[in-house]
């Protein structure tokens, strides 16, 4: 697939297919609810989201204030926090928790393969966030997960949107994750609000740009 990944309302230009992005920022600059924002890719494409400190439940009401419409049809979530919720407009798989990293594996392969035999050519897989995974295993594990998952979402032509907050890692943890990306979108808290920059990725902002953390769709 050549089309790459839009959008909207965001000062991001497309991203090509295959591409998995890390977003790199304090929750509190906007990072997250940014990370959250790349997922939506409309009516014509599946999200899976690896929620992993925060319940299903939780994520959800943070996806719809985002203006992120969820629905069971094509948005799946990874919950490493709680049991599943059926009042959650989304398909719902439980993991034991965020150290589980085969589990996770497992249910995130399991959810890609039932969209694609749904009909989605195209899939946004999001992980929210990597810092917590890094904060109850080692690191090397981690990196591994993060590389198998990377080269699904490249196999696929898929696009992958990795949230962490590098204020709680050293920098060698950070470059270690961010060496199985295509690239990085920081973000930082500006003087009149959020901005985001990118390093790796073409036609992307390289300079500081302000950017609104919510939707006005």
């Amino acid at each position: 697939m050549s089309d790459g990944y839009a959008f909207d309302d965001l000062p991001l230009g497309e991203i090509r297919a295959g591409t998995s992005v890390l977003v790199a920022g304090p929750t509190h600059a906007g990072t997250r609810n940014l990370s959250l924002r790349m997922l939506d890719g409309g009516d014509a494409e599946a999200s899976i989201i690896v929620t992993t400190n925060q319940r299903a439940a939780r994520l959800a009401e943070d996806c719809e204030r985002v203006g992120f419409d969820i629905g069971p049809e094509r948005v799946a979530v990874v919950d490493c926090v709680g049991e599943e919720d059926e009042d959650v407009r989304a398909k719902v798989l439980p993991v034991s928790g965020p150290a589980d990293l085969t589990g996770i594996g497992m249910r995130y392969s399991k959810l890609s393969r039932e969209f694609r035999s749904d009909g989605f050519d195209r899939v946004r897989t999001g992980v929210i966030s990597v810092s917590t995974l890094v904060s109850f295993g080692e690191l090397r594990s981690v990196a591994r997960f993060v590389h198998t998952m990377v080269g699904h979402v490249n196999s696929v032509d898929g696009l992958g949107v990795l949230f962490i907050d590098p204020s709680t890692h050293d920098e060698r943890t950070v470059n270690t994750l961010a060496q199985f990306c295509g690239g990085r979108i920081e973000v930082r808290d500006g003087e009149n609000g959020p901005e985001l920059r990118s390093r790796g990725l073409a036609d992307q902002p390289r300079e500081w740009t302000s950017f609104d953390p919510t939707s006005e769709r």
